[in-house]
Order: C-alpha cells, then sequence, then structure tokens
C-alpha cells in the first residue's frame, strides 16, 4: 500500500455521518496554512477527482478563487465537474483553520467560504483542531503509517521537497527504520521503477517536471537497463513491455501490480495492448484478455430469455469454472472483473437453491436456514449490488427470476405449511427475550430491517477490529413483521404494552392509558423505568442503560424497491460508526436488535388474493381480517392481542402489487430475525 492510500481514506472518512440524523457535509474542509501539501496537489488531485483549490482561475487544474469553488460544489459550472457520489474536498493553501474561524476578521478573498464550517466538516489534527502537517500525517499514531522521522532541519524540508514522490512510495519501504534526509532524497533519485511507471502514466508531465539533470539520468537508465529510449519509442510498445514483464521488466510488473490504483492512465493505455503472438507467458498482464472474457460471462448472462433453470445453471457453473482463476489477477483487484464478481455470487445461489429445503417442524426450518440458505439470498443482494447500470440491473433481474424466486417461492410455501401444522415457533421467545436487557453498561441498538444475510455483513465489518468480540444468533420476530408490531416487542417497555381489540393498524397501546403506542411514548417510557434514549450522536451515562436507533434498512427497501441491494453497505457503514463511537465512549455491551427482515424479489412480489369484504387495513403481506369472517388462507393471532386474527399472504405473494420490496407476512426471511452482542475484549 502506497502512502497515498492511506491519505484518501483518512480524507474521506472526515466526511463520515450518521445519516439518520445528520445531513451530509457540504465539503471537507483542508486548511494547509504553511502550504506543505501543495507541492504534491496536482497529484493529489489525479488520485482525489473530488479536491478543489483555492487560487487563482485555473479550471482545468480545478483552481480558482472562493466564489468559484462555491460555485463548483454547488454543481453550477460546467468547466469543473465533481464526482456526485464523493464529499467535494476544498484544499486551501496559505489559510488557517483559525483564519477561517475568525469570520469577520478573516481576510476577504476567503470570507465567502467561512459559512461552509457550518455546512461542512473539518480535515484537522484530531482534538487540537489545527491542520495537519506532513511531518504529523506521517507519524500519528491513529493514522496507521507510523513512521520514524528524525525532526532535525534537513530532514523536514526533505520531506517536504520529495512530497510528490513520497506519495506514491509504498508504505512497506519506510517502516521499520529511523528515516532521515538521504532516506527521502533517496526516494527521487534511487528508484527507476517507480520512475518508469510513473512517466508512463504521465509522459509529458515527469518530462517538464523532471527538466535537467533527472531527466537525463532517466532517459539513460531506460536505455542502458530497460531496452527502450523514452525519446524515440511509441508509448504502445513500451506498454507492451510491461506486459511481457521480461528480464528487468519483472520488477516493473511486480511494482505496478502494488500501485495500479495509484496509475490510471496506464490502465486506460493497457485497454489497447493485445498480446504479441500466439503464445502468451502471462496472459493474467493483459487487460484485453480480462475483458474479452467479461463479455463472455456478460453474453451467457444475456441470453437467459426463454431458457430453462437447468439451462442457466449448467451455463453459469461451466463460464465459472473456465474464468474463477482470475479472481487472482490484477485486474479483478482493481474492480475491472465487474462481471466475474456477479458470477462468482450467481454460482454461489445456484449452490444454495439446488433444492427447495423443508423440515420436520419450523424451528427445523429455521436451524437449516440460519446455518446455510441465507446465503442464497444473500448472494442474490450481492450480485444485484454490483451491477454496473440498468442494462445489468435488467439482464440479472431476469436472471434471477428464473433460479431465485422459484426456490424462494416454494421454501416459503414449505415453511407456511409447517406453521399452519405446527403453530409459530416465536411466540414465548419474543417475550422472554425483554426480561434479558437489564444488564448495566448495556445499549439496545435497534436496526430496521436488518435481514440476516445483512447481518452477517454487518459482524463480518464490526469484527475487523481486532478487540472486539461479535456473536450472531436468532429470534423470532413478533406476528405480524410489521414495524409498528414487532419494533415495540423489542424494547425494553414491551412488558407495559398491550394490544386493542378493535385495532387496524397493528400498533400496541400503553396498557396504563389505552394510549397509542409512538415514538413519543417509548422516549417517555424509557424514562420512566431508568433507560436513556441516546438521540444523534449522543454517548450518554455509560454505567446505565441506553436505547439507540440508527440504520433504517426497512426505509431503503420501501424507497429503493429493485434498487435496494445497491445502498445496503452504506447504511451498514453508518451502523458501525455509530457503534464505535459508543464503545469509544465506554459503554462494554452492545445488543443490537432488529424489528423484522423482509422479501426481496428480483422481478417483483406476485399479487395474492384476499377479497375486500374480508380484511381491512391490508398491508402488502397481511391484513386483518374482519370480525365473524372466516379465511380458507393461512390466519395467525396478533402479537399483541390474539382475538384479532392475521390473514397472511400465501407464499411470498402481497395483497397490493407493484412492490419488489416488502415484509409483513411469514417467511424466514421476514421472521426469523439476527441478535448480535458486540464486546470489547
Amino acid at each position: 500500500m502506497m502512502i497515498i492510500e492511506t491519505l484518501k481514506r483518512h480524507l474521506r472518512q472526515s466526511a463520515h455521518h450518521n445519516v439518520s440524523v445528520q445531513a451530509a457535509p457540504a465539503a471537507i474542509l483542508w486548511t494547509d496554512g504553511e502550504r506543505q501539501w501543495q507541492s504534491a496537489m496536482p497529484f493529489i488531485k489525479q488520485q482525489l477527482p473530488e479536491v478543489i483549490e483555492l487560487g487563482e482561475y485555473e479550471p482545468e487544474k480545478r483552481i480558482g478563487p472562493a466564489i468559484w469553488l462555491k460555485c463548483v460544489i454547488a454543481g453550477l459550472l460546467e468547466d469543473c465537474q465533481l464526482p456526485g457520489d464523493l464529499t467535494p474536498i476544498i484544499y486551501l493553501p496559505g489559510v488557517s483553520r483559525k483564519d477561517l474561524r475568525a469570520i469577520e476578521s478573516c481576510p476577504e478573498f476567503i470570507k465567502p467560504l467561512a459559512e461552509l464550517q457550518y455546512r461542512g466538516c473539518w480535515w484537522t489534527y484530531p482534538n487540537l483542531n489545527r491542520d495537519w502537517t506532513v511531518g504529523a500525517f506521517l507519524t500519528n499514531s491513529h493514522i496507521g503509517l507510523e513512521l520514524d522521522i528524525a525532526k532535525d532541519k534537513q530532514t523536514q524540508e526533505s520531506l517536504l521537497t520529495v512530497l510528490p514522490d513520497l506519495l506514491e512510495t509504498p508504505v512497506s519501504q519506510l517502516q521499520g527504520k529511523k528515516l532521515e534526509a538521504s532516506d527521502f532524497i533517496s526516494i527521487v533519485l534511487n528508484d527507476p521503477v517507480k520512475d518508469i511507471l510513473g512517466w508512463l502514466n504521465q509522459p509529458e508531465e515527469k518530462a517538464v517536471s523532471w527538466k535537467g539533470s533527472k531527466w537525463d539520468v532517466f532517459v539513460q537508465s531506460c536505455r542502458a537497463h530497460y531496452g527502450f529510449d523514452p525519446l524515440r519509442e511509441d508509448i504502445t510498445d513500451i506498454c507492451q513491455l510491461l506486459c511481457l514483464a521480461e528480464g528487468a521488466w519483472q520488477d516493473v510488473w511486480q511494482r505496478y501490480e502494488e500501485t495500479a490504483t495509484n496509475l490510471p492512465n496506464i490502465i486506460e493505455r493497457l485497454k489497447a495492448i493485445q498480446p504479441d503472438g500466439l503464445a502468451m507467458v502471462h496472459p493474467e498482464h493483459y487487460l484485453t484478455e480480462n475483458m474479452r472474457d467479461e463479455e463472455q460471462i456478460e453474453s451467457v448472462i444475456l441470453q437467459v430469455d426463454g431458457q430453462s433453470n437447468d439451462t442457466i445453471k449448467q451455463a453459469l457453473i461451466r463460464v465459472w469454472q473456465q474464468q474463477q482463476s482470475r479472481k487472482e489477477w490484477l485486474w479483478f483487484s482493481l474492480g475491472l472483473s465487474p462481471w466475474l464478481e456477479i458470477l462468482e455470487e450467481l454460482v454461489a445461489l445456484v449452490e444454495h437453491t439446488q433444492v427447495a429445503f423443508t423440515g420436520a417442524d419450523p424451528q427445523g426450518m429455521a436451524d437449516m436456514y440460519a446455518e446455510r440458505f441465507w446465503k442464497a439470498d444473500g448472494a442474490v443482494i450481492k450480485a444485484m449490488s454490483k451491477a454496473r447500470h440498468i442494462q445489468h440491473e435488467e439482464a440479472l433481474a431476469t436472471l434471477l427470476g428464473v433460479i431465485y424466486t422459484p426456490w424462494l417461492e416454494e421454501t416459503t410455501l414449505n415453511f407456511q405449511k409447517l406453521v399452519d401444522q405446527q403453530g409459530y415457533p416465536g411466540e414465548n421467545q419474543v417475550r422472554s427475550g425483554v426480561g434479558q436487557y437489564h444488564l448495566g453498561g448495556q445499549v439496545v441498538f435497534f436496526v430496521d430491517g436488518l435481514r440476516l444475510d445483512t447481518a452477517h455483513w454487518l459482524q463480518d465489518k464490526l469484527t475487523k477490529h481486532e478487540n472486539r468480540q461479535v456473536v450472531l444468533s436468532t429470534k423470532w420476530s413478533a406476528l405480524p413483521s410489521l414495524t409498528a408490531t414487532a419494533k415495540a416487542a423489542v424494547t425494553p417497555v414491551a412488558d407495559l404494552l398491550t394490544g386493542m381489540l378493535d385495532n387496524d393498524d397493528f400498533k400496541p397501546a400503553v396498557a396504563s392509558s389505552m394510549a397509542e403506542f409512538s415514538s413519543h411514548q417509548l422516549k417517555r417510557m424509557l424514562g420512566n423505568v431508568g433507560w436513556q434514549y441516546l438521540d444523534g450522536l449522543e454517548t450518554g451515562d455509560v454505567s446505565g442503560y441506553a436505547w439507540v436507533q440508527t440504520g433504517d434498512l426497512d426505509h431503503l427497501g420501501h424507497d429503493h424497491q429493485r434498487k435496494m441491494p445497491q445502498h445496503i453497505d452504506s447504511v451498514l457503514n453508518d451502523v458501525v460508526a455509530r457503534i464505535e463511537g459508543l464503545l469509544e465512549a465506554g459503554w462494554r455491551q452492545i445488543k443490537i436488535v432488529t424489528d423484522h427482515g423482509w422479501l426481496w424479489v428480483p422481478n417483483g412480489l406476485p399479487k395474492g388474493n384476499l377479497h375486500k369484504a374480508l380484511g381491512k387495513n391490508r398491508q402488502r403481506r397481511c391484513a386483518i381480517l374482519k370480525d365473524n369472517v372466516t379465511h380458507d388462507g393461512l390466519v395467525m393471532p396478533w402479537y399483541w392481542n390474539p382475538s384479532v386474527n392475521i390473514a397472511m399472504a400465501p407464499g411470498i405473494s402481497a395483497y397490493v402489487t407493484g412492490d419488489y420490496y416488502n415484509h409483513g407476512g411469514l417467511s424466514l426471511q421476514e421472521c426469523l430475525t439476527p441478535v448480535l452482542e458486540v464486546k470489547s475484549v
């Protein structure tokens, strides 16, 4: 990993926020009163396309005055368009944080930017709120580099002199030793491999910046040791030498594999490099070979219309066997093999949907689902999340509709048949779970719509921290699996609630007053029983009990429907960030709970029938049966009042058409919910 990668990650992380309670920052303010980073800004801008710089008007270099910068982040200018999915970063050379903070006395040329400190966020040294110097960034323990750099004047000056080259240097070359001026100078003078790659990426720019003795040394080195003349030969022929990787070029290719993410122009050049001759020693070095194989997978996926389930599965397995070795190629790690990523998920789906499973009883099916079959749902979501554009989405929806939807329907019907025969296993378990909350120093962390597959992904994110224990278990949702009913059942005040017989909205009532249970009532009742309700980024009294709710996957699903899979990861990242803050504040245990899961059907939930005369409040997957009405379908009692009967939609159908995502019915995906216990160890 190169130093620029750490800088990119740290800069972008400064914009992290809790989407449930905070607006996204308008921009990241990067103040640099001493102009330490300015010499490397051309390279930094190449790596961070969202960076713009304060200065004289040069839009082609993403530099301009304060008013121009504000117009850029507002998306009003055609001469400078920033990526829409990244928070703009405004680099302010010669401006310190305190300059911008003092609005009344700050220089006129930066006054238009002063209000951004309230709508944006700072990239500043933690706790001290001062500018990041280059030396502090490289040596700070929280950054992860922790380089040991001498503090003498010559070393500090050399550090800034070679900064553009230093950012392109692998961290491993700098760790484990005391770095002095000579070490930094050698980065510029003694690394011909890095110079070749830098020149291949930006030949004109490097020729200008190295003008003089370094350029002459570079040309001589290329002629003597690498078999090409940068003054005479076509750059396409030199890229062919890189792919062949013979002799001294073996080291160049190895370094390229380590640093390719920071050399985007080389990637563009390699899209035109074909293998030289029939015998390829290194086919994995050729991006064109990767592109050809990607087209083969795409053709298999696009040609599923009219084919049988078995034919499609065989075709997917066959092409996977031919191409799975490409996972080890450089191009896969660079995200340049999107169809191979999708194919891997589809093959996993095939593996887990070979049979529609059942069991001796509902709990037996649940055990098998928790052990293995949740992976079928996860593979579907991950495959769709990797779709790059609408054509990919359409093709995948068609294919998944053939492989996944029939399996999901049959599995759900099997589960519903067992529940109809033997009863729903969750009733007693839901009620007993509330009593386990009364532990000092515990947060109950509610995530709306956390399904079992997404809970596994959340567990993976949380366990990346080596000093953390995360245990995943399951419990049953209250019925019906709707937020109004099931969220109340997992709160610490559930034993103070009841259900009214004339209910028609699935919402319980406060037993003492018969007032409808609401967010306001939840906060009030938590306070009455000694629980803290932590809003926003509050951390509260870590010796007590607290309720937190962040991460609304349910809202995401209802809003985005078929596009939901593409947004799940960002919601889970928000949950992780909130949990990190609570653990750092001193909470010793966090129990993550949810209300229900959901169904996501790539070709839409089919229509189920329930005559209007039979039901009221027809939700997508359930409806309250009217009094004295008989229904020949599956009927379950309402969790909060068993005298209220709920008609459940059969299989994966819905009483209302048009949804790809919904819940409220009876399926393993909706009703078997995850519980995550998080502890610092």
